[in-house]
């Protein structure tokens, strides 16, 4: 069976071209290379202990790298963010007290929601903290009439309000700060102490001024005299 060799030689007698795609070997530094045209640089394949030491200063193909070490990283994920700060599909910014400006916000989540009845108002896709009003919400049986205000507090709607009316039931003993209960018109501290004997008369402030007092009512005639 005959033998194919591909053209070799020394190194020191490597020429610097060869046609394109023709192979050379280096019998001394056992080294292949392939031809890329007459006048261009020929492409070297260094051998197994050659390509390996080669590739030993080099990096896996998965492999990271810290920020320093990419050039210009910083400047170019500053203008990826500027790019995509408050536009659609991109990323929100901050007000001077680190809050999302209002504007920036989705209507849903910063509007109250108005629906037509409960059915609409429970049908919502509610949040704690959702307010609704609801125009008709005579299915809750705590409304008689009308509409009312509902806020989601992440379990349940509680009511808030009505249009109509919101009836509410105060006991004297829950009010805070409130003045003494006297009990009786005689018990004001400018009163006469007691009714009794003062039956058919009125009360008038008295001569002093400083108070009121009982005195006969005017059954006759007056009569102012003339001049």
């Amino acid at each position: 069976m005959g033998t194919i060799q591909i053209k070799r030689g020394l190194s020191a007698n490597l020429p610097t071209s060869a046609a394109s795609g023709e192979v050379l070997f280096t019998t001394d530094t056992k080294c292949f290379y392939v031809g890329n045209g007459i006048g261009t640089a020929l492409t070297k394949f260094e051998n197994a202990t050659q390509l390996a030491n080669y590739l030993a200063g080099k990096s896996d193909v998965a492999h990271t790298h810290i920020s320093d070490n990419i050039t210009n990283f910083s400047t170019a994920v500053d203008a990826r963010i500027t790019l995509q700060k408050g536009v659609a599909n991109g990323i929100p910014t901050l007000d001077s007290g680190g809050k999302i400006p209002t504007t920036q916000i989705p209507a849903t989540f910063k509007e109250a929601q108005v629906v037509v009845d409960i059915a609409a108002r429970n049908a919502l896709s509610a949040f704690s903290g959702m307010h609704a009003l609801v125009l008709n919400a005579e299915a809750d049986p705590s409304v008689e009439a009308g509409g009312a205000e509902y806020v989601y507090d992440g379990t349940a709607w509680q009511k808030i309000s009505e249009l109509n009316d919101l009836d509410m039931v105060i006991y004297w003993e829950d009010i805070q700060n409130k003045p003494d209960y006297l009990g009786s018109f005689s018990n004001l501290p400018d009163t006469p102490e007691t009714y009794t004997g003062q039956a058919g008369k009125i009360v008038a402030v008295n001569q002093a001024e400083d108070g009121v007092e009982f005195i006969d009512t005017v059954t006759n005639n007056v009569d102012g005299g003339s001049f």
